[in-house]
């Protein structure tokens, strides 16, 4: 932990986070690090009570469960958190599952009478018919949900496979840490470097957390509130390599969006062709098919190969490849 300005930064491995995001992975599937452990879990657990009620919910709504640090900030034992999740109100609990962004009356209003979710303004999680549906079936069992999700995740925590996974994984989270804080960087920018973005909203935070997370690898969150900003992030593949693929990844990206240019990569993929006969092709000047194509292949989309005096284009299937193979990778499959 480090202060600067009564600021606090706090680095850790969580036990907590780690019990969390692989119950996490039973309802959303989001990497390739897991595939035995989460097979293995879903064998003994698929049928429970809170995995059932949480496959029910939007598919966003699995993250919502790392909102409930903010009131309990347990991070290294599983056994304190739960007890803290059992003892919590519903209407808290409802509160902070939704990111503190509904207003305590409504959420007192709808633990209350979930049918009332039908009366209310659609701009919060319910914008559907359908969602809203959802919820009003969820509400009425919320404290038996909670109470077994406080249960399963002490129960995961002890599992042989937990205990093996976090033993094993342990270190390279201990080795993220290190490597950011290498980094000196304000925290604020830290946590928009970490997350790969600007942040629209901000805050002039006093506590923040950076948490690595195997488990969560490729996923990234942040929660916060005015006054907390938590960062947690999955740690298999190094931060520095995905912000540089990233980068790699958008010039791509932009070279593709445009219409013309889909259109040039689409018939030189079919045969290698030279400029003058890809305008005929698309109803465009020489000198704007110049254009394009330059714009491609500074992108490594396509290759360049000159017979005689006469420049001839094409697909580079493997960079396209690469590039889809690199989009798959950052978004998680």
């Amino acid at each position: 932990m480090r202060e600067h300005n009564e600021e606090q930064v706090i680095y850790l491995s969580s036990p907590v986070i780690e019990t969390l995001a692989l119950f996490s992975s039973l309802i959303q599937v989001k990497n390739d690090f897991l595939t035995e452990e989460r097979e293995q879990l879903e064998e003994a657990y698929q049928n429970n009570f809170a995995v059932v009620q949480l496959k029910k919910l939007p598919d966003y709504s699995v993250y919502n469960l790392f909102n409930l640090l903010i009131p309990i900030p347990h991070f290294s034992s599983v056994e304190l958190f739960a007890e803290s999740l059992k003892r919590m109100a519903p209407g808290k609990f409802l509160y902070y599952f939704w990111g503190e962004d509904v207003p305590v009356e409504i959420v007192t209003k709808l633990w209350e009478s979930p049918k009332t979710i039908w009366e209310l303004d659609s701009n919060y999680y319910w914008q559907t018919d359908e969602v809203k549906a959802i919820y009003e079936q969820w509400l009425p069992v919320l404290q038996g949900f909670k109470n077994e999700l406080a249960e399963l995740l002490v129960n995961i925590s002890k599992t042989a496979v937990f205990h093996a996974m976090w033993q094993e994984r342990e270190p390279l989270m201990e080795a993220s840490i290190r490597e950011l804080q290498q980094l000196s960087m304000p925290s604020l920018s830290l946590a928009q470097y970490v997350m790969g973005k600007t942040f629209k909203r901000t805050s002039l935070y006093k506590m923040y957390y950076f948490i690595p997370s195997y488990c969560m690898t490729p996923a990234r969150i942040r929660i916060f509130n005015e006054s907390v900003c938590m960062v947690i992030y999955g740690c298999a593949n190094a931060l520095s390599n995905e912000r540089e693929s990233s980068e790699e990844l958008a010039i791509r990206l932009k070279a593709l969006a445009d219409p013309n240019r889909l259109l040039i990569l689409r018939l030189l993929s079919v045969k290698k062709e030279y400029g003058a006969k890809l305008a005929e092709y698309i109803g465009l000047t020489t000198a704007t098919i110049s254009h394009h194509l330059d714009i491609l292949k500074k992108a490594g989309l396509v290759k360049e190969e000159k017979i005689g005096t006469i420049k001839y284009f094409a697909v580079d299937k493997e960079q396209i490849t690469e590039m889809m193979q690199s989009l798959q990778h950052l978004i998680g499959k």
